[in-house]
């Protein structure tokens, strides 16, 4: 996954893409930061985590742009928002975590420990904490 991105990075380049370069020079050096950490090659899963905590950053920054009435900082968060969302796996949708929770609570999980571990299990990657956990003390909540 490393050596696509510093390819899509080398082509953003050439093409002379800001944005995608700013998106995925953050990404590459956030890689380079976890391999003197752990002073090993990250494998796809933790590269995955950190193009999730760099979305994150353009959500987070997003927000400040909208309150602050910044409609470049607006569009650039939002286009570098989608450049990393290209690289997450399809995420679940939340039909299919209400099932999952459903599932987990029918198992005899009452607890949302248990159940995001569960959900976590099942969808990797593709889930998206902060919709799971809310749908998971809903869930509870009814029981």
């Amino acid at each position: 996954m490393k050596r696509k991105i510093q390819d899509d990075l080398k082509a953003a380049m050439k093409s002379g893409d800001k944005l995608r370069m700013m998106a995925l020079r953050g990404v590459l050096s956030e890689i380079s930061r976890l391999e003197k950490d752990v002073r090993r090659d990250p494998n796809d899963a933790e590269i995955l985590q950190i193009i999730k905590r760099e979305r994150a950053k353009r959500e987070e920054s997003l927000e400040f742009a909208r309150k602050a009435a910044r409609q470049d900082l607006i569009e650039q968060n939002e286009t570098e928002g989608r450049i990393l969302e290209s690289y997450l796996p399809a995420a679940a949708s939340p039909d299919e975590v209400r099932a999952e929770v459903a599932a987990a609570i029918a198992a005899g999980a009452l607890q949302i420990g248990p159940i995001m571990k569960a959900l976590r299990d099942k969808f990797g990657a593709g889930l998206d904490g902060k919709t799971a956990s809310e749908l998971a003390k809903e869930a509870l909540a009814k029981k």
